[in-house]
């Protein structure tokens, strides 16, 4: 028939998304599935590109080829999301393991254990701690400048012992196969003060729950540490990371992010790192107020969308360093999906300035 155009039914590695979702801090102790999507989403990777000048008169610089020298000027990436909920998290830092933390040699009775900095294999930020020992109750500590109330969050919302403990560990082959199949390593969470070890609440992690030259997330509920003495979620004095079993000879492992996660699946109109906003917790509604200043704490670690194209293989985009700096765009209508416009941007670190914020990945297999 003239003027009749045959339909053309896509192949299937086309990349048409069969799906995807979004997360905030993907991979991480602090994942969340941000929740359903409405008209999917958008990314914009935005690009400056200028040629570098001479001061003025003889042009641009050539570099040794007598090529003109360009650089990018702006590199940034940006994704916008028609949510139709943002999943709500409360999150306190216990220890980031940061350079500006106490943690030091020797578990808390002071036994013996070498503590050391680890800068390149780190699970947030930009340091993580590293415990070298051989014997029982060699390990690391932090001890608090002054006791956390681990009892309650920063904006004062309550914490149960249903709330999680959550933190990050690595070992290599090597050293699992060191540590040993019947080793144990100890999370301590302590309630004396430094050198004393009697009250205290502790989890124990067998070799069996670590998976070599990877991190392993746990994510443990505070009703799931045992009791030692009269421990007090309410005043904690520090932390530890020990060999509660003996190692079968000198190994390390490494410990990032410890953090207390409120267990909740709440919603909010407010994206979910809430830049720009602080809540109380009113019992029976949260309460979120306009806040002008932005702290290190908005930001999260990364925004993830991870999507699987028609032939099954996924795509990821990750924005690193992320905030919620956009508009807030909520679309009402009567007896309609209430649809939240959200808009993320990665941020470069000011002790990374040479790389960009954004990471996209297209599996082949």
């Amino acid at each position: 028939m003239v003027g009749v155009v045959a339909t053309t039914i896509p192949v299937a590695n086309d990349i048409i998304m069969g799906e995807f979702k979004a997360y905030a801090n993907y991979g991480l102790n602090t994942q969340t599935l941000l929740g359903a999507t409405r008209d999917g989403c958008k990314v914009d990777i935005e690009r400056v590109i200028e040629e570098i000048k001479y001061d003025g008169a003889y042009g641009p610089t050539l570099d040794s080829n007598g090529i003109p020298l360009v650089r990018y000027k702006k590199l940034v990436g940006k994704c916008t999301v028609n949510n139709l909920c943002l999943k709500f998290f409360n999150r306190k830092k216990v220890s980031d393991m940061e350079s500006d933390g106490l943690w030091e040699s020797g578990d808390w009775a002071a036994t013996g254990g070498t503590y050391a900095a680890e800068t390149t294999i780190v699970k947030e930020g930009d340091q993580a701690a590293k415990c070298t020992a051989d014997t029982i109750n060699y390990g690391i500590k932090e001890v608090f400048a002054s006791a956390k109330d681990l009892e309650a969050f920063d904006n004062s919302e309550v914490s149960s012992t249903a709330d999680f403990i959550a933190w990050s560990m690595y070992m290599t082959t090597a050293q699992l196969a060191a540590m040993g199949a019947s080793s144990r390593i100890r999370l301590s969470i302590h309630k004396d003060a430094d050198e004393t070890e009697t009250n205290l609440f502790y989890y124990d992690v067998a070799a069996a729950d670590l998976t070599a030259d990877m991190w392993t997330n746990f994510k443990i509920a505070k009703s799931g540490f045992t009791e030692s003495g009269t421990a007090d979620w309410g005043a904690v004095t520090g932390v530890s990371f020990k060999f509660a079993i003996a190692p079968t000879s000198e190994t390390s492992f490494i410990v990032d992010a410890l953090d207390l996660i409120k267990d909740t699946n709440l919603s909010s109109i407010v994206p979910i790192n809430g830049g720009g906003f602080n809540y109380t917790d009113e019992t029976t509604y949260r309460e979120f107020k306009a806040n002008l200043e932005i702290t290190l704490n908005d930001y999260l670690e990364n925004f993830t969308l991870v999507g699987q194209k028609l032939d099954g293989k996924k795509v990821k985009i990750v924005l690193k360093n992320c905030l919620n700096d956009g508009k807030i765009t909520l679309a009402l209508e009567e007896k309609d999906e209430v649809v939240n416009e959200t808009q993320f941007t990665g941020h470069y670190k000011a002790s990374a300035g040479l790389t960009p914020p954004i990471e996209l990945y297209e599996y082949v297999a």
